[in-house]
């Protein structure tokens, strides 16, 4: 059985739809708000488990949330999707995370703005890494993001400890004082957007080279982005499954390995965008599933394109990750 542990935030959505954002000091009518479930952790541990074929897989989460009823909806959903939640912690006098949303209806962007509330207080120790991986058997992949404090301390500890479970990475929010060459070599799977993948070539490669990138990329995207994953892939751990993936919205995406060159993926076309919250964990989420599941990449890359494509056409975040059975709807 494979196991994939989700390390990271759980937080409770606070939506409103508008035709615009206002500007500072301007007050706006909106359309409508709602509340949903998310946060980056929650999001990608849904999308693992409802995504999920059967049996053979098993989904943790190893997560923060307040005693409120924020909370008890958090962890509900997870119980719901047959997630582990032995990890899930309460924490006394605190507000669970809150994410605040602005979605502008026409286009489908969102700007979010986090309150980590109990996410901040994630900082597992050394006795607790080694409680949650004491049973390290069959293939094993770890989620990570940058909405909780310790995610450098858990790439660490794991690539220490376990070389041998592929350290998934998505870096968002972006956080350039943990972008090292030391922390990217421990990274066994990269998944990015283009704003991301751009910054991390800031911050790892010479100005000259990244310049050089941005130049390619303003003339041929797909060719731009094809040499940038090649050479990000070149910078991450090459003894797991080392590979990199570069989402580009509507645009499709770029993957790579040490097994595969540079490949484009094209998107689903969808014939209405009304969300795009929660797209990209979803596609991370199905991924590193279809990866765990002993899938190719190419077909792990599909797979995930198809769930976030069912993803942008719903309201929410947590509530508009599909199931496998939606998916092969359109397989």
């Amino acid at each position: 059985m494979s196991t994939i542990t989700v390390i990271g935030s759980l937080n409770y959505d606070l939506v409103t739809f508008t035709n615009k954002v206002p500007a500072g000091g301007e007050t706006y009518q909106a359309n409508s708000f709602e509340n949903h479930l998310g946060g980056k952790g929650l999001n990608e541990a849904l999308a693992a488990a409802r995504l999920s074929s059967g049996a053979t897989h098993k989904v943790r989460m190893v997560g923060n949330i307040g005693d409120d009823s924020f909370g008890k909806e958090l962890k509900q959903a997870l119980v719901d999707a047959k997630v582990d939640t032995e990890y899930i912690k309460t924490i006394k006098n605190q507000s669970s995370g809150v994410a605040v949303i602005l979605v502008e209806e026409e286009s489908g962007e969102n700007r979010i703005l986090i309150t980590a509330g109990a996410n901040g207080d994630l900082k597992p120790t050394q006795q607790e890494y080694q409680t949650y991986f004491s049973q390290v058997d069959g293939d094993q992949y770890v989620i990570l993001q940058n909405e909780y404090p310790h995610t450098i301390e858990s790439i660490n500890w794991i690539h220490a400890n376990h070389p041998k479970i592929n350290i998934s990475y998505n870096p968002s929010p972006y956080k350039p004082e943990l972008i090292t060459e030391k922390t990217w070599a421990q990274i066994d799977l990269l998944i990015v957007n283009e704003g991301e993948a751009l910054d991390v070539a800031a911050n790892l490669l010479s100005s000259k080279e990244s310049d050089e990138f941005k130049t390619t990329i303003e003339n041929d995207k797909v060719k731009g982005f094809s040499q940038l994953a090649g050479k990000l892939q070149q910078l991450i751990n090459p003894k797991n499954v080392s590979t990199v993936v570069i989402t580009m919205g509507s645009a499709g995406s770029i993957y790579t390995s040490k097994e595969i060159e540079p490949t484009f993926a094209p998107s689903v076309k969808v014939d209405k965008v009304i969300d795009t919250t929660g797209a990209g964990d979803t596609f991370f989420g199905g991924v590193v599933l279809q990866l765990a599941a002993g899938e190719s990449l190419p077909t792990a890359i599909k797979f995930a394109t198809i769930a976030s494509s069912i993803v942008i056409q719903k309201k929410g975040a947590a509530e508009s990750i599909p199931t496998i059975e939606d998916v092969k709807k359109h397989l």
